[in-house]
């Protein structure tokens, strides 16, 4: 069982389907902690610089608020204490950089199913955790 265990979601869903496994490895006595990310990519002007994202959703950071509540509310009704936060930047990077700061055992995310051919183009946030995450990443298949 872990102590502290990380859980970060996006505006959707896929993290309703791994808080049941993050909550299952948690100790009773541990916290669960719930990261939403904002993405704010950089963007490149023709000269290759990069410049300030231009965030065109001002509802979007709402949108990840409920996702983050909706997730701890989850892990509080499983009588684990949940800590949220939300943060902006790149997904992957914030998620492995939070797990750092907060010392977590594990970190339990889903995993969309991209097409083969994509996600072995591209690779997928998950998959960028699990390569830069200094913790064990548990990856949880997204049902749908």
């Amino acid at each position: 069982m872990y102590r502290t265990t990380l859980v970060p979601t996006g505006e959707g869903d896929a993290a309703l389907d791994a808080v049941d496994d993050a909550i299952d490895v948690t100790a009773a006595e541990g916290t669960v902690h719930v990261l939403g990310v904002v993405e704010e990519l950089p963007m490149y002007d023709r000269s290759g610089r990069p410049e300030k994202f231009d965030d065109d959703d001002p509802e979007r950071r709402e949108r990840l608020e409920a996702a983050v509540d909706r997730v701890a509310t989850a892990v509080a009704e499983a009588g684990i204490d949940p800590e949220t936060a939300v943060e902006a930047g790149v997904p992957a990077h914030e998620i492995a950089a939070y797990a750092d700061d907060i010392g977590a055992d594990a970190v339990v995310m889903g995993k969309r199913g991209l097409d083969a051919a994509a996600d072995d183009l591209l690779g997928s946030t998950t998959e960028r955790v699990i390569r830069n995450a200094d913790t064990t990443v548990v990856s949880v298949p997204v049902s749908g």
